[in-house]
């Protein structure tokens, strides 16, 4: 089967992080073609800063080399720039009059420094900062001439003012407003950046208007709309950029600041999106890294077939790349009407923290002269904890050190291209990784703002130090494989397979036909990934079977016992009990019966030998049963027959002599005043009561956080782990973190819903990957 032709025009890190994406989804679904306008492989943009302040080296910044493309099977057009799209004939043009067709088309034309429309501005030593050429041209310029000035007082003015001045150059900092990074921070921050920058040389023109560049030939000075000026033979714009949006204006594509995309970087014109610096989605244009890859990984699990929820937006945050200083912020800075603040302001220090809050949510933070906080900051800023939460985070004293021992694998050190701290530690421990560069060659931790390197040399420190303990290897799967667990479920999260047969083929089981131990529990995975594959059909293959009616929440009628108990007359069923959880069990069924028997049931029946599912949830019969049994009916009947890693217990019990609840593997008791639910109990030998997991106020809250707790539990726990066994694994604080955002637990209970419509319809399903379980 040929190929789908996939062209992206743009060579930037947004748009080959959409590549990196689907190569890792399915490296040989499309025939991928790059143009990129300047004559260099992918590199690093955000950092050409820290070169030209000499921290760095070009080298350094490279993302993928030329071999990459090779390996990897893309054709790259380096130096060349696709000039038109004929979206009616799917057709590109390059400078280079090149024309190819395309089956999908990636425009990821990045942006432009805005050149001030100004007399002079065309002339020799006028310069942008966007490329690389552009970082060389004022290295070397910085050698033969002494008087900068930098147009413009943002992040990226103020980082190439810095590197002017590490050059040897005499550097003035001209800005339209009254405060230097205005947009990123209030008056106080910006005086205190300020008065730092100014102690390192940098001299600050305010409120100047610039009316045209002097000189001949060559750049000589600026002339301000105030009639004074200052000498000049190095100019660098820094005033911002524009996205580049004259390709996708000119092929009819929507535009407004930038090419205009829904949640999935589609363009108005079918087959055609956008991704990166050129991309507007919900009228923003982001410039970050975090939130391009993001648009990377959307676009790349769309263009391959795997739902996803798409690109919602994403919290802009900025931090001043200049060694020594440490400045960071994100959200709003400045107060509006109904906003308080929040402020601590040691001026010894030189530290200043800011957050705003609104209805007692955080809407924006700055952080100067101790960022460190930065990350747990932005995470309450994104979920929109309570004010409480990010007052403790604002104020409580910043530790001396990162305790690295009490941080949990699954935290988050790299932002830009989430990577977390196990997965560095499996790469350190893996490959002897020594140094952050190796680190960042390995992981592409630290490989796009930098931001997040002086924490990675920390965690190299601490795990070269006497008080690591290095984690033994994780078992494998089982007999058949290397692999552990986690990398099993990698591989059927990236690839489409259609049975465990398949999965054992392709990734290299060493046994053909697998073991008691890894089948049933690929065949649940598989069922996670496609909810309702394994249907069960036709009868067992036991010498007897056992089936239990459905009687949701122990509730049943005269009509449906008349109607089993002539049942158990007709086909002499010998074995007739009650469960501990308050249903009928029919045994010693035979296995010719057993169809007819379902069907003469005309109820919900299930098998004690069929996969492990959600069965029952024991009720409590004291008191005021009838309100246990119908609630517990309800839970039943929004899980019933879901597959689930092992076997679970779900209890709702009063508050008088009634203790089933603490000792299930999730329970809730019923008080005078609210519901407290358990989780992680044990009934068995060795039994243990529940962790009080939260409170709720009512049925229908209660109900809600239990059935997602279940579906929690179904996508990130283990095959055959226990409840308790996936709460000590996890931690309670954690799966707390997650249940307690009110969208996520929303999320959680919309899949478990859309699983149970999948299983009672399968013919519903579109794609082999309906939706993709399993959190990161």
């Amino acid at each position: 089967m040929k190929k789908q032709r996939l062209i992206v025009a743009g060579n930037g890190m947004a748009g080959i992080r959409c590549i990196e994406n689907i190569l890792k989804i399915n490296r040989d679904m499309f025939e991928i073609v790059v143009f990129g306008s300047e004559p260099h492989p992918n590199y690093n943009r955000i950092l050409l800063s820290s070169v030209l302040q000499g921290e760095v080296s070009l080298d350094d910044i490279t993302l993928n080399a030329r071999e990459w493309y090779k390996e990897n099977g893309i054709t790259l057009y380096t130096g060349e720039t696709v000039e038109q799209i004929n979206t009616e004939q799917q057709l590109i043009t390059t400078d280079r009059k090149r024309s190819m067709t395309y089956d999908l088309f990636i425009a990821a034309t990045g942006s432009s420094p805005y050149i001030l429309p100004i007399p002079g501005a065309d002339k020799e030593g006028v310069y942008g900062f966007r490329t690389i050429e552009d970082c060389q041209a004022l290295i070397s310029a910085a050698g033969r001439y002494q008087k900068a000035a930098v147009i413009g007082a943002g992040l990226l003015g103020l980082e190439a003012a810095v590197g002017l001045r590490q050059l040897g150059m005499d550097v003035s900092v001209i800005h339209h407003s009254s405060a230097i990074m205005q947009k990123q921070l209030d008056q106080t921050a910006s005086r205190l950046l300020q008065k730092e920058l100014e102690r390192r040389g940098l001299v600050f023109l305010l409120d100047k208007h610039t009316a045209s560049i002097t000189g001949n030939s060559r750049a000589e000075g600026i002339f301000f709309k105030d009639g004074s000026s200052i000498d000049a033979d190095l100019i660098v714009m820094a005033a911002g950029v524009r996205p580049n949006i004259r390709l996708a204006a000119s092929a009819g594509l929507s535009v407004n600041r930038g090419i205009i995309v829904n949640q999935f970087m589609q363009t108005n014109k079918p087959n055609v999106y956008a991704v990166g610096e050129c991309a507007e989605h919900n009228g923003i244009v982001y410039g970050l890294t975090a939130p391009l890859y993001e648009q990377g990984k959307v676009l790349a699990q769309h263009l391959c077939g795997i739902p996803c929820e798409g690109f919602q937006g994403f919290a802009q945050s900025a931090a001043l790349k200049i060694a020594g200083i440490d400045v960071w912020s994100a959200g709003k800075v400045h107060e509006e009407e109904h906003t308080d603040s929040l402020i601590l302001h040691d001026e010894h220090a030189g530290i200043y923290k800011k957050a705003l809050f609104k209805d007692d949510k955080p809407v924006g933070v700055i952080l100067f002269g101790d960022t460190r906080d930065k990350q747990r900051l932005l995470d309450s800023l994104i979920k929109q904890r309570d004010i409480s939460i990010v007052k403790k985070q604002l104020m409580e004293p910043v530790q001396s050190h990162i305790p690295f021992e009490s941080m949990p694998p699954h935290e988050t050190i790299c932002q830009c291209s989430s990577v977390t701290k196990g997965s560095i530690e499996d790469a350190v421990n893996k490959y002897g990784l020594k140094t952050a560069g190796e680190v960042k060659d390995m992981t592409r931790a630290s490989g796009s703002c930098g931001g997040c390197r002086p924490l990675i040399e920390d965690l190299l420190k601490y795990m070269a130090s006497d008080d690591y303990t290095k984690p033994s290897r994780r078992p494998s799967f089982c007999g058949c494989t290397d692999l552990t667990e986690e990398e099993v479920i990698s591989e059927l999260r990236r690839r489409p397979f259609t049975d465990a047969a398949e999965v054992m083929k392709v990734i290299g089981w060493k046994t053909e036909n697998g073991c008691p131990i890894c089948i049933p529990a690929l065949q649940y995975y598989l069922e996670m990934t496609r909810p309702g594959f394994m249907q069960f059909n036709g009868k067992p293959a036991e010498e007897t079977c056992t089936l239990i009616p459905q009687m949701y929440g122990g509730l049943t009628s005269a009509a449906e016992l008349k109607n089993i108990a002539d049942i158990i007359e007709a086909y002499g069923i010998p074995d007739v009990s009650i469960t501990d959880n308050h249903r009928l069990k029919l045994s010693g069924i035979r296995p010719n019966d057993f169809a007819s028997i379902r069907k003469a049931l005309k109820m919900p029946a299930f098998s004690p030998r069929h996969h492990w599912t959600i069965k029952n949830v024991r009720a409590c019969t004291c008191g005021q049963h009838r309100f246990f049994q119908e609630l517990a009916s309800q839970i039943e009947k929004d899980t019933d027959m879901l597959a689930v890693p092992a076997p679970i217990s779900v209890s709702l019990s009063c508050e008088n002599n009634c203790t089933d609840a603490y000792i299930q593997d999730i329970g809730a008791i019923h008080t005078q005043t609210c519901w407290e639910i358990y989780i992680g109990g044990v009934r068995r030998r060795h039994a243990r009561t529940g962790s009080l997991f939260c409170v709720t106020d009512n049925e229908d809250s209660t109900a809600a956080m239990m059935k997602g707790l279940i579906q929690y539990y179904r996508e990130t726990a283990h095959y055959a782990e226990a409840v308790y066994q996936w709460v000590d694994r996890l931690g309670l604080v954690h799966i707390r973190e997650i249940l307690f955002e009110e969208d996520v637990r929303t999320q959680l209970v919309k899949n478990l819903h859309s699983d149970i419509s999948l299983l009672q319809n399968p013919s519903a399903r579109k794609t082999p990957y309906e939706r993709m379980m399993f959190f990161d």
